[in-house]
Formats: structure tokens, sequence, C-alpha cells
């Protein structure tokens, strides 16, 4: 009964996958980020670092780039291989999660991967994050099926290739195989077994391919990559001061912070900290049942926060989302290992159940499907309403996504992507100026940063008259994507403000240095990698 109970949900899991990539969100400002890379690249030049602050791994660019190739640059073709791994992640934990847990446990676990609202909003993102939890299942399930059996040498030799392989596509995986490699080198030495050399050999074959990636990854980005990236996920480093009291609160981040859809990566359950317990219970309880299992479980994060303290890797948010069901493996386990402490054997058994209603809780705060800067059907109104003469001015944090939609939208005219200087916000009234005695004039809004969205709207009201307005429909942001029309000829209007004139509040940061990226749609400015500069010299 419970092997069905299981099989059910993890059928709801991937029906929820495939509704996530059936909505045909729009592109966010990271995968555009991502597309454009993809799209205007070669398959040679997707081997080098990539452009606007992207990083990802050869394999998961190359796989897209085919996909493109074979289906066109539509966000279904685009999302291929990112909704692949995240069905594809859903069998391997169920077969994970089987071999590990007792039945009723197990059924838990994969009802709460299933509804992981994360897993499933990244399952349709043109991102490496669902490879890297596919990836990460498969090596787990690959390392149980070395150290459980005795296969043939023709099959221990395809093992071992396989995880080799699998670094191409997912650099977090580095973290995986570094445990397997371990867990089955302990294991081949200490159960003496026939065919230690062969295990020992694939084990240095993995230390290879491990050291490779961890060159590769360093080589795939610049400089000025490796200072952004450190500074955008600075909260994921280890601080020195305080370390214990920063683990606990990412922690308690996976499991409960809240925020925008899946995009900060958590899971948005109640009582975050009872599941941060109860996780730190199942690696002490898998541990005494079986310790291969449990290093496999407990090792990738163990490693991904020595990597955070050494600066290497941030731990936590979105890009540690590989380490997702791992945590939730280990929470179910002490869930059930503190139910099998119960005198009443037929309760104790069924303890782990009072986890669904929480997941459950999690997951219907914000369903699926979920639409982000939703940008395609914005576009789409402004090429329906065009006309002769018309201005199009893009807010930079639209930029990203606008240069990839333009490609199936085309809109002719005269066109200016804002320039980012978010240590200046006068310097975006200066860019609408450039409008300034145009009848028609759309202003094009996403991904804005703090009060400059509220600033460009208020100056629009004071040098012009608004003609039209479109936001995107369903879309699950405080500040959608949105467009504008006003008309800037307005003698009167023009003559009362101007934008070296207009008041601005104070109390904007300087945070040049964050237009470095996907914020920046062209070349970055000298400003902004000076900002850098500056920033590494501290």
């Amino acid at each position: 009964m419970s092997w069905w109970a299981a099989l059910g949900a993890a059928l709801i899991g991937v029906a929820l996958r495939v509704w996530q990539y059936g909505a045909a969100a729009s592109l966010w400002v990271d995968e555009a980020a991502m597309a454009r890379n993809v799209i205007d690249r070669d398959v040679s030049q997707l081997l080098q670092p990539l452009d606007y602050g992207q990083v990802a791994p050869s394999g998961f660019l190359l796989g897209v780039k085919l996909c493109t190739g074979l289906f066109g640059i539509s966000e279904y073709a685009l999302r291929l291989l990112p909704i692949t791994a995240g069905v594809v992640s859903v069998a391997l934990f169920f077969v994970v999660a089987r071999r590990i847990l007792r039945p009723v446990a197990s059924t838990v676990a994969i009802s709460m991967f299933s509804l992981a609202v994360p897993l499933i909003f990244f399952s349709s993102n043109l991102k490496p994050y669902s490879s890297d939890v596919a990836v990460t299942l498969l090596v787990i399930a690959i390392a149980l099926r070395v150290v459980a059996s005795q296969p043939t040498l023709l099959a221990l030799g395809v093992l071992g290739a396989l995880p080799v392989l699998l670094l191409f596509f997912s650099q977090a995986a580095v973290f995986t195989v570094a445990a397997a490699a371990a867990i089955v080198s302990v294991d081949a030495v200490t159960s003496q077994r026939g065919d230690i050399c062969y295990r020992l050999a694939i084990v240095a074959v993995w230390a290879l391919a491990i050291a490779a990636a961890i060159f590769h990854g360093l080589s795939s980005i610049t400089p000025a990559d490796n200072i952004y990236l450190h500074n955008f996920w600075a909260h994921g480093f280890m601080p020195h001061r305080h370390p214990f009291g920063w683990l606990w609160s990412e922690l308690n981040d996976v499991f409960g912070a809240t925020g925008v859809a899946g995009l900060d990566g958590t899971l948005r359950y109640p009582c975050p900290a009872l599941f941060v317990v109860l996780a730190a219970t199942g690696a002490v309880a898998t541990t005494l049942a079986d310790p291969r299992a449990a290093a496999l479980l407990a090792g990738p994060p163990v490693l991904a926060v020595i990597a955070a303290a050494l600066h290497l890797h941030p731990f936590g948010t979105r890009v540690g989302l590989f380490l997702m069901p791992l945590l939730l493996l280990l929470s179910v386990a002490g869930a059930d290992a503190v139910g099998a402490m119960l005198p009443w054997r037929r309760v104790g058994n069924c303890a782990c159940l009072l986890l669904v209603p929480l997941a459950v809780a999690g997951f219907w705060q914000r369903p699926p499907p979920y639409r982000l800067e939703h940008l395609r059907p914005v576009m789409r109104h402004v090429a329906d309403h065009w006309q002769p003469g018309d201005a199009l001015w893009v807010y930079y944090g639209a930029g990203q996504a606008f240069e990839y939609y333009r490609k199936l939208i085309p809109i002719d005219g005269d066109v200016l992507v804002g320039e980012c200087t978010r240590t200046n916000p006068r310097t975006y009234l200066h860019q609408l100026d450039s409008w300034r005695g145009r009848s028609r004039v759309w202003i094009l809004m996403s991904h804005d940063y703090g009060s400059e969205r509220a600033l460009i709207a208020k100056y629009l009201a004071a040098i012009g008259r608004r003609l039209d307005s479109f936001h995107a429909p369903d879309e699950q942001l405080s500040s959608p994507a949105e467009v504008l029309l006003y008309d800037l000829s307005d003698r009167k209007r023009l003559a009362a403000a101007s934008a070296q004139r207009f008041p601005i509040a104070p109390g904007y940061r300087p945070a040049q240095w964050s237009c470095y990226g996907t914020m920046s749609a062209f070349v970055p400015s000298r400003r902004v990698l000076a900002a850098l500069t500056r920033l590494d010299s501290r």
C-alpha cells in the first residue's frame, strides 16, 4: 500500500512540474541573460566565460544549445533540459528515498519533495539548478548501488564512468561525487572486497574528475565575475564571527524563509527550526542504522558548509538547491526516528506523517504556476499598439528580457535601453529627457531596484500625460512587468520640470557594483567596472 501511495505522491510531483512548464512564464532577468549567451554564441564560445555575470556547466549549456537548434528559441525549447531534469529528479528521489527510509517515511519524503515550491519553480527555469538536483540524486543512487552489491566489472566500470560525465552537467556535483568517493573507498577497504583494486581505481578517476571540474569552474569566470558573485552571494559565505549562528540562520532559511515565489530557494515551512533539529536528529539516526547512507546524505551539506567557510561556494539560497532533497530526507529520517522511540509502535511508525501538513502549508502559500517578470505579454501589447513615430525607453532591469524577446516580438522604431547607475538615480531622468517633445513614448519596466520605479513614474507624471498602461496578468510580484505610454509634447509641463531640477529624496545607497552582470544588458560601463575594482581593493 505504501508503495502505491509513494508512487501517487511522485506522480503529483511530476504533474506539478509539467504544469509549471506548460504555463510558459516569461523569462525573468537571469534566465534572459542565460538565453542571450546560448542564442548569441556558437558552440565553441559557450566553453568560454559567459557574459552578464552568468555561470553554468558546459554540459548544461551545450544541452540547451542543442535544444534551441532542434526546436527554436522559444521558452519551451530553452527550458526543455531543466524540465527534463526536474521530472527525472522526482523518479531518482523516489528510488533513493525508498532505499534509505522505511516505507511510510519514504512516502512522506516523496510527498514533501513533490510539493517543494523551489523545486517546482526551478524545474522550469533556464538555470542549472534543477540539473544540480537530478545529478546529486543520481550520484547518490550510483554510490548506494556500488556499496550495496557486487556488480560485474563491466557494470562497475559503467557506474564509475557516470559520475565523471555528470560533473560535466553540474558544478555542484563536486560535493556529492566527493562524498561518494570517500564512502566507496572506505567501504572497499573495510569490507575487504575481492575487487578492491577496481573500486579504488574508480575512486581515483572520480578524484581526478573532481579536480578537473574545479579547475574548469574556476577558469570559467573572469576576475570581475568572481568579485561580483562573491559580493552578490555574500550572505551565503560563513563569517569569521558567530559561524554557528550563521549556520543555524541559513538552515532555518532553507526551510522557512519567505521571498519572491521560489526565487529565494526556500521551502516556506512553518516552524523551520523544527526541521533543522529533525535533520540533525536524522543524521544521527541514519548513521546508527546505515553509516554509508548517512554519509551520502550528510556529506554534501558538510562539504558545502566547509566551502562556504573557505569562501569558495555560497551555502543555501537557490545556488544550494541541490542540498534540498538531502535535507528533506534527513528531516524525515529524524521524525521517523523520534516516532520509533514512542511506546506506541503503530503510532510511532506514522509520526512522520505530521510533517505532511507543514509541507502542504508551505506549498499552499504560493501554488503554481509561477510567473515572475512576465514581460512577453507586455511587449506584445506594445507591438500591437505601436504607431509610426513612437519611441520606447527600456528600464535597465528589463533590458536582458527585452533583448531576448525582441527576437520573437520585433519592435521597429526608436528604442533606448537605459543604463544602470544606482549611485545617481537622476541619470534615469536624464535618459527620459532624451524623448522630450515626443507625443508617444513607451516606458517599459521590469525588475526594478528600490524606489527607482516610483521616482520614474513621478517624473513622468510631472512632464507628461499618460495615454495607456498595461501590466502582466497573473504575476506574483508587487512590481510587475509593466509598460506605460506617455505624451511628452506638452510645453507647459516640460517647462515646469526637468531632470536636473526635479527633487529626489535622499537615501539611495552607493551600490554601483551591483549594476554588473544581469543589470548591464550590454558591455558594463567603466563606472561599473571601476566600482568592482574599488570593492575588491577593500
